[in-house]
């Protein structure tokens, strides 16, 4: 009689024992869920004036990928960003591929989806899917960055749950707290609910929203196909972490007496890491979810501390040739960026031709720079109280994409706010005080005199010069009537002008890269504003 045959028969005669070690199951579940809310209350706030015990960027300090990808990019190493990321990798080296599996919150919500899909799609439950490609992507992603071009933010798990969040959640979610805390009932029943700091004060709305819905709906519907489809295929970060996890000391191991042979482990694995042998496993591809061990009736696997090798697979299987074709698209990418009219500049000027109204942070490195460390995280759009701060689509060119820039239509930049380089991960916005806002020149105001209600009708209006924060529009008597010019040494582009002008639907008055100084340092711009005093006096 064959040792599994035994194996069988004595699980039958003891009856169906469920095997301790399902314990380590919920304790990951409950891991997961809290780093979930961990992750959602960072983000709510994200919000001017920022109280945070913690910083609200620590998940993208904590994602190799995204700080993989900006050190390669822009040839500069972030000492703020190595901590964490270090941390998360060594642990990858010594413990295995666990993030993926115990902490990254876009992997807590496709489980959560997949619940719900799976049970409707058994066969997606056993589908293994093509591992191999999250590593194509991945060179993809650096043969780019090594070029200079920033291609992490499409794939990157914390970027693409982020911009959902913001651009899809926080509009309604504000829109429904602003209902609840104006209630009359609730004023009288709960006053302490009127002040909750998490609800912005002007109500947030971008640009971007159905498209980062339609692909985060996308990235949860690949559960039809699959568990954890993203995960197992799609997900670069995934392919890092995993290409430091083939020397894990917990390692996945199964009795051979013991097992009976169900293939139940197989099954219901997330990741299709097991062999269909049910004793093999591919390490590299192991999350560390512990279903296996769950549904073990008789407690034949297990995950103990060790360094035996018995079914430990650490081979990739990539193909060498898929491999440099993918990293030939990282070199089409960084091509196509640099060669979109974008990136072309006009003579000696700094301003680039399609960019008249790229309007910049304050704070934020000069172009090319500023696109080399832009992950896309969008935490400078949540934390901007005016929600000045929107996506760009095709304002900085196709290399731009999604990268910040200011529409003062929809809202200016507050003259005391220094939010947006408090929060920057990367460094592309750097921090600033309110008092250098005064000399940080991201672009300038111009009046369209066919279309101001002085210049044009000769009527008067002094909407524009009530709200300059800067002092940046003076008179002058034209043709018997005074008229509005703009003081291109006091100006810095915050657009406080154009949201208020009172023409419609364009304004009179618009801020354009025109006056962006911030190819000079900022000792230089300091010293452009301190000229013009000098003058004054």
């Amino acid at each position: 009689m064959s040792t599994a045959t035994e194996a069988r028969q004595r699980f039958k005669a003891m009856g169906r024992v469920r095997p301790r070690f399902w314990r380590m199951q919920n304790v990951r579940r409950m891991v997961q869920v809290a780093f979930l809310l961990l992750f959602l209350f960072l983000l709510a706030l994200t919000v001017y004036p920022l109280r945070s015990p913690v910083p609200v960027d620590f998940f993208f300090r904590a994602d190799p990928l995204a700080v993989l990808s900006t050190f390669i990019a822009s040839r500069e190493v972030i000492g703020a960003l190595i901590p964490l990321a270090a941390v998360v990798l060594a642990l990858t080296v010594v413990l295995g591929r666990f993030f993926c599996g115990w902490f990254c919150p876009m992997g807590t919500l496709i489980d959560l989806s997949d619940r719900f899909l799976v049970r409707r799609n058994r066969r997606a439950a056993g589908a293994k899917g093509f591992p191999q490609v999250k590593y194509y992507i991945l060179a993809t992603v650096l043969v780019s960055a090594l070029l200079s071009a920033q291609l992490a933010y499409f794939f990157d798990p914390f970027g693409i749950l982020t911009r959902t969040v913001v651009w899809v959640l926080v509009a309604p979610v504000t829109l429904l707290g602003r209902a609840v805390t104006g209630s009359p009932w609730v004023a009288d029943w709960a006053p302490s609910l009127t002040q909750i700091p998490f609800i912005p004060e002007s109500q947030p709305h971008y640009r971007m929203n159905l498209l980062a819905a339609l692909l985060f709906a996308g990235i949860l519907a690949l559960g039809l196909v699959s568990r954890r489809f993203w995960c197992r295929n799609l997900c670069p970060l995934g392919a890092l972490l995993a290409l430091f996890s083939g020397w894990g000391i917990v390692r996945r191991q199964t009795k051979a007496d013991q097992c009976i042979e169900c293939h139940r482990c197989d099954r219901e694995c997330k990741m299709g890491a097991i062999l269909p042998d049910g004793h093999r496993y591919l390490a590299r591809e192991c999350i560390y979810c512990y279903n296996c061990v769950s549904v073990c009736a008789p407690a034949a696997t297990s995950f103990p501390i060790t360094l035996r090798r018995e079914g430990f697979e650490t081979a990739t299987d990539l193909n060498r040739r898929r491999l440099l074709g993918f990293a030939g698209l990282g070199v089409l990418w960084a091509g196509i960026s640099a060669g979109d009219i974008g990136a072309k500049k006009v003579g000696n000027s700094p301003i680039k031709a399609s960019s008249p109204f790229r309007i910049r942070p304050p704070g934020s490195l000069p172009e090319e720079q500023f696109l080399q460390k832009c992950v896309r995280c969008s935490l400078c759009m949540k934390v901007c109280p005016t929600n000045g701060l929107q996506p760009a689509l095709t304002e900085a060119g196709i290399e731009g994409f999604w990268t910040p820039i200011l529409v003062p239509r929809i809202g200016h930049c507050s003259q005391h706010c220094t939010a947006c380089g408090d929060v920057c991960p990367t460094d592309a916005i750097q921090p600033f005080t309110p008092q250098e806002k005064k000399y940080l020149f991201i672009g300038r105001a111009y009046i369209d005199r066919s279309t101001c209600i002085v210049w044009a009708q000769d009527k008067k209006c002094l909407v524009c010069d009530e709200h300059c924060s800067y002092r940046a529009l003076h008179w002058k008597v034209v043709d018997g009537l005074r008229r509005p010019f703009v003081n291109e040494y006091l100006c810095t582009g915050c657009g406080e002008c154009e949201a208020k002008c009172p023409v419609q639907p364009i304004a009179a008055i618009r801020v354009t890269t025109l006056g962006d100084l911030r190819h000079l340092t900022r000792e230089a711009q300091k010293r452009f504003y301190e000229r013009h005093l000098e003058k004054e006096e």
